[in-house]
């Protein structure tokens, strides 16, 4: 009986170790299954995310191409241009549910944009991209997918969303002019016109700024006596509380005619400059921006109103007619080559004559503290990140 009970128990154990081996196989099996699926599920983020930051990349790629050649996008032809394919180097917006075609797979790989996705903070609800016309800066979600199959076979194993920004690059920022009207060098005549409403405001700056004594005598002189009060050439503390805001003042950078040609010459193929090599007769080149002309201006008739810095570098600055209204700054002076490389205010003095109906205001808003301009050619990245 002892040994048949002994028998018994060796029975008992052996299912038990077999019971516990495997039991510790299935839970092995399982972890192994989980460890796939999660191996599985990290390769698909992997590859979604990276599908997502392609699409970026390419989004980035079309802006820069687009701010550079075009400028910032105005209209929404302009801001939909981005619509294609990947064969045409564009980006797709065709929800992957409803098929894909091959073409616009990349390894299984596919992004897109997702036109009515809610991006936050964007003044317009559903929008993608998101277009801030003050700040000239898009945000925009681009969704990366892992296919399998095209067409009607399509079938989407994973999904994630990257959020990006960009600025455009920044426009020329010239170093801030000392005054509304700034005369460098010599000036031989100044003209202020009779007309009522000829004004000049420097606001926080001064109306007039010149860099020699004779210079400012010869402007004080020509300002019409009906138009030499505070109220045509006003300006902040540092002017007179009556009499025309003029200063004879050190005009740093703007004081120096080599400093000037060598920022003119770093700025006149930049976007946003109009560079005119030669005078101008007749109208202005350009009604915004930053516009320079190396010879003289003479114009006729009515003006355009302005809002810029308008640089007249060949001395004579003439205006008949309605003037127009300049918003901004004027920069005239007289600059010549000094024979050695270099450059030097002319001999021949700068001639100033004022058009009727002519105002000028300052806006420092349209320049810069700094010494040199602060100028970007390349579209920054500004916020780059994975919502999804």
């Amino acid at each position: 009986m002892k040994q048949k009970y002994q028998q018994g128990s060796v029975l008992i154990i052996t299912v038990v170790v077999l019971f516990a081996a495997t039991m510790i196989s299935l839970y092995a099996m399982r972890g192994t299954v989980i460890q796939d699926k999660m191996t599985a599920n990290i390769n698909n983020k992997v590859a979604t995310s990276n599908a997502a930051e392609d699409g970026a990349t390419q989004f980035l790629n079309w802006a820069d191409n687009r701010f550079k050649t075009y400028g910032w996008p105005t209209s929404s032809s302009d801001k939909n241009s981005w619509k294609g394919n990947l064969t045409s180097d564009l980006i797709p917006y065709t929800d992957p549910t409803n098929g894909v075609s091959a073409s616009n797979l990349q390894n299984g790989r596919y992004y897109w944009i997702k036109t009515d996705a809610n991006i936050t903070g964007c003044s317009v609800a559903n929008t993608n991209p998101c277009w801030d016309d003050t700040h000239q800066q898009v945000t925009v979600q681009i969704t990366g997918n892992l296919i399998k199959g095209t067409g009607r076979d399509t079938k989407i194993l994973g999904e994630s969303v990257y959020q990006v920004k960009f600025a455009a690059p920044q426009a020329v920022r010239l170093p801030e002019l000392p005054a509304a009207l700034t005369l460098a060098g010599d000036v031989s005549s100044f003209s202020g016109a009779n007309s009522n409403v000829f004004r000049i405001d420097g606001g926080h700056k001064l109306a007039i700024a010149t860099d020699s004594v004779n210079s400012n005598n010869t402007v004080k002189n020509g300002i019409p006596n009906n138009r030499n009060d505070a109220a045509h050439y006003p300006g902040g503390s540092a002017c007179p509380s009556s009499g025309a805001c003029v200063k004879n003042t050190n005009l740093g950078l703007w004081g120096d005619a080599n400093q000037v040609m060598e920022l003119v010459n770093s700025i006149k193929n930049a976007p946003g400059v109009t560079y005119v090599d030669g005078s101008v007769n007749g109208s202005l080149p350009a009604c915004s921006g930053i516009v320079i002309i190396t010879g003289s201006l003479r114009t006729n008739g009515n003006q355009c109103s302005f809002t810029g810095i308008l640089l007249v570098l060949g001395g004579n600055y003439d205006v008949r007619g309605n003037g127009g209204d300049y918003v901004g700054a004027l920069y005239v002076a007289n600059i010549v080559s000094n024979g050695s490389g270099g450059y030097q205010f002319s001999s021949s003095p700068t001639q100033f004559t004022g058009g009727g109906n002519m105002t000028i205001t300052y806006d420092s808003s349209l320049m810069d503290d700094s010494v040199n301009p602060s100028y970007s050619t390349r579209t920054s990245v500004l916020s780059w990140v994975d919502v999804l």
